[in-house]
């Protein structure tokens, strides 16, 4: 059956992890790379785009979702649905933001699942990625806590110990059709 795990999480929880040990363990499974209008960096999937490409791609309809956060814009292109249409399972690093508009384009594909980790943990690993001020960083966490507060229905992965034991438990919740 197809699915679309959606994963969503603060900044530095490791969901570009988890899907790069799902691509590496599971190639049967698609992980969809983003489209968003920065450079990528070395650990996540994505395409970088000027705000002009991103425009015209999507007023051209090339994105079956977008969203805006942090001051860039964000897309997952059109295949997906190409993909879901094959009964493929396709992961995609998400948004809270475009939750609801995943919802509505997707419906039973859905399986949004909520990526956590402990606050120290993920202060930690921001601190050491060092791409945020402890302002922004602070900031971060507390949206963290937003969102784990926000989605108390989402199947949640907690993302603390290694990477595999991470897709283990995202392995267990699709087996289980996604129930938390």
């Amino acid at each position: 059956m197809a699915r679309l795990v959606y994963l969503m999480g603060a900044s530095g929880v490791g969901k570009d992890t988890l899907l790069d040990e799902a691509r590496r363990r599971h190639p049967e499974w698609l992980v969809a790379h983003r489209y968003v209008t920065r450079e990528s960096g070395p650990s996540e999937n994505s395409i970088g785009l000027t705000l002009d490409e991103f425009a015209v791609r999507q007023r051209t309809g090339l994105f079956c979702l977008s969203w805006q956060a942090h001051g860039l814009s964000y897309g997952l292109g059109v295949e997906l649905e190409a993909w879901l249409g094959r009964d493929g399972i396709v992961l995609v690093n998400g948004s809270r933001r475009a939750l609801p508009d995943a919802r509505r384009r997707f419906g039973d594909w859905l399986l949004p699942v909520l990526v956590t980790a402990p606050e120290a943990l993920l202060r930690q690993r921001l601190v050491s990625r060092g791409r945020e001020t402890p302002d922004v960083i602070e900031a971060r966490l507390l949206r963290h806590r937003q969102l784990a507060a926000s989605l108390p229905e989402v199947a949640q992965i907690d993302n603390t110990g290694t990477p595999q034991t991470s897709l283990e438990g995202l392995s267990q919740l699709l087996e289980a059709g996604g129930s938390a």
